[in-house]
C-alpha cells in the first residue's frame, strides 16, 4: 500500500513492441514503416536491435534505412519512387540467400590537387592578414571552390554505372535476377495515390540548405583539408549464394 494516499498514480511508459531479431522480423518492421503503420522515431527505436545483429545483411539493411528518414522529427515515410524501389531491393535482400561483400580503394584525382592548392592559398593569405574574425570573410571564396569540388564529385559519381540506381545494393544485374528467382518475394508498387507527407515545409528545407552552405563557406579550410586527401571509396554490395 502506498505511504502517501494522495500521491498521483505512477505513469506507465508505453512499451515498444518487440520484433524478432531475424531477417523476417526486420522485413516486417520495414514494411510497417512503408505502409504508414509506424512513424520515424518508433521505426528508429526498433531498428536498434538489428544494428548490432550477428548478421551482416541485417546490419547493412538497418544502417542503410537510417539515411531515408529523420531521427529528430517524427514523421511518416516520405519516399520518392527511387527510394521506394531501393527499399524493395533491401527487402529482397532479407528474403533471399544473400551475402555482403565489402570492397575498398583509394582514389586520387585532380580534385585533391585543387583542394590542396586552395588550402595553401588560404593559409598564405591568413598568415599575411593575421589572426582575427576577418578570416571568416577571407574563407568565403575558398568555400566556393570547395562547394564546386563537391559538386563535381557528385556529378562524376552519378555518371558511373547507368544500372547502379536500379540494382544497388546488388552487385550486378545477374545477382538481382537470381535473388528474384530464389526468393518468395513480391515487389510492392509505389503508392501513387497515397497522401503526400513532408518532413519539413519547403521554406524550412530551403532555410536548412542555406544554413548549411553558409557554415560550409565559413569553415571551408577544414573541408578543403579533407578534400585534399585521397577519396576512400568503400562499397557494400549484396551477392547471391549460387
Amino acid at each position: 500500500m502506498s505511504s502517501n494516499p494522495y500521491a498521483p498514480p505512477k505513469m506507465v511508459e508505453d512499451e515498444v513492441p518487440q520484433v524478432p531479431t531475424t531477417r523476417a522480423g526486420l522485413a516486417a518492421l520495414i514494411r510497417s514503416f512503408l505502409d504508414g503503420e509506424i512513424k520515424a522515431l518508433d521505426f528508429d527505436d526498433r531498428l536498434d536491435a538489428f544494428r548490432s545483429a550477428n548478421d551482416p545483411v541485417m546490419e547493412h539493411v538497418a544502417y542503410a534505412s537510417w539515411f531515408h528518414y529523420d531521427d529528430f522529427v517524427d514523421h511518416y515515410a516520405c519516399l520518392s519512387k527511387q527510394e521506394w524501389d531501393y527499399f524493395q531491393r533491401l527487402l529482397l535482400m532479407l528474403d533471399s540467400d544473400c551475402t555482403i561483400e565489402v570492397t575498398s580503394r583509394r582514389i586520387w584525382s585532380v580534385r585533391q590537387l585543387v583542394a590542396a592548392v586552395a588550402l595553401c592559398g588560404f593559409l598564405y593569405l591568413a598568415v599575411q592578414a593575421g589572426w582575427g574574425k576577418h578570416l571568416s570573410i577571407l574563407a568565403v571564396p575558398f568555400g566556393v571552390i570547395s562547394i564546386l569540388l563537391a559538386y563535381l564529385h557528385r556529378h562524376e559519381d552519378s555518371a558511373g554505372d547507368p544500372y547502379e540506381s536500379i540494382i544497388y545494393p546488388f552487385a550486378t544485374l545477374s545477382d538481382l535476377e537470381t535473388a528474384y528467382r530464389s526468393a518468395v518475394f513480391r515487389k510492392t508498387q509505389y503508392p501513387k495515390h497515397r497522401p503526400a507527407h513532408r518532413i519539413r515545409s519547403p521554406f524550412m528545407d530551403k532555410f536548412h540548405s542555406l544554413y548549411l552552405h553558409v557554415i560550409w563557406l565559413i569553415f571551408s579550410p577544414i573541408v578543403l583539408l579533407f578534400q585534399a586527401f585521397p577519396q576512400n571509396d568503400s562499397r557494400t554490395t549484396a551477392r547471391v549464394v549460387r
